[in-house]
């Protein structure tokens, strides 16, 4: 069953959870928790290999586990155990990219959450190196055993930031590097890190799998002149949407309220940083065509990028996974 939805609208309104919190990283917190998953399930692309069985968290999941820590997040919004936090996130291999940064939001939640007993997961390790021989072959993100269950579970995560185009299938979702997309990461993920049973931890010694979650959250983006558009039926309902803008269409840009429109900073594509209002520059709408990136309009993220053509897409399936 597919759901309508109106894509020009974002879905990220002032009445977001993480709105509501005023120091950036809680607010960071706050996203991946009260995000839901994009998926609503596996999608398994590769059905002709034998594969593992591969679960997706829902969204009530989420959203019971965004309501139990949420008093924690605002103790840290208004005391100085908020540096808690960031002394956690600023110890971390590459704290400003992306990826990593969401690796660390999640990491702490669990350690802390843990230690308040506000979930069941203890981390058993993190970023665990598989080697084949002597050499590195890729890694886990995170193994966790579950004492509501007393199994192994390994969580793998991703954080993208997707522009969608028709048909909408998961490969149709391209990031700003048009190597990277659902369907290649999905990929990337069943045939690489879940292929793992058996894994060596340094306190816990050799431990085996007994579950597998993808962990995918983010910020998608419609076409902003897709008035049909019909949210895929793997989508998972209350899953971030915004609009995005082809940088070309330079009639469309310029119809924008350019008082209303913002660049944003690199650090933003999970959450607003409401004290860069007041310091960010106009947008000079005369200088088209605008720079691709994340912006803000009415308050709303809204990408600018160039379409991709269907070529560059099918030329680089052929392309390693990242």
């Amino acid at each position: 069953m597919t759901e309508p939805v109106s894509p020009p609208a974002s879905t990220e309104t002032s009445a977001a959870p993480w709105e509501r919190y005023h120091r950036p990283f809680v607010r960071d917190l706050a996203f991946v928790l009260s995000c839901p998953d994009v998926i609503t399930r596996w999608l398994d692309f590769t059905p002709h290999q034998n594969n593992h069985q591969v679960y997706v968290h829902d969204a009530d999941f989420w959203q019971a586990q965004y309501a139990a820590y949420a008093p924690r997040l605002q103790e840290m919004d208004s005391s100085s155990a908020y540096q808690t936090l960031t002394r956690y996130l600023m110890s971390r291999p590459s704290p400003s990219r992306l990826g990593f940064h969401f690796e660390g939001l999640i990491a702490f939640w669990l350690t802390d959450g843990y230690r308040l007993g506000l979930h069941p997961y203890e981390m058993l390790a993190s970023n665990v190196q598989l080697y084949r021989g002597k050499q590195t072959i890729g890694e886990l993100d995170l193994l966790l055993r579950n004492h509501a269950t007393d199994e192994v579970e390994h969580w793998e995560l991703a954080i993208k930031f997707f522009m969608g185009s028709a048909p909408f299938a998961p490969e149709n979702w391209v990031g700003i590097n048009s190597k990277d997309n659902l369907e290649r990461k999905m990929t990337h993920m069943q045939t690489k890190q879940f292929r793992s049973v058996w894994v060596d931890t340094k306190d816990d010694g050799q431990v085996k799998i007994d579950k597998r979650f993808g962990i995918v959250k983010g910020h998608f983006f419609v076409p902003h002149d897709c008035d049909d558009f019909v949210r895929p039926e793997w989508m998972t309902t209350d899953f971030p949407l915004h609009r995005w803008y082809d940088r070309d269409d330079t009639d469309a840009l310029m119809a924008l309220e350019a008082s209303h429109l913002r660049r944003a900073r690199y650090v933003e594509w999970f959450t607003k940083r409401p004290f860069y209002e007041a310091r960010s520059e106009p947008v000079d709408m005369s200088d088209m065509p605008l720079r691709s990136g994340l912006y803000f309009y009415d308050g709303a993220p809204m990408v600018v990028h160039r379409r991709y053509q269907a070529r560059e897409v099918d030329k680089n399936r052929s392309v390693a996974p990242e």
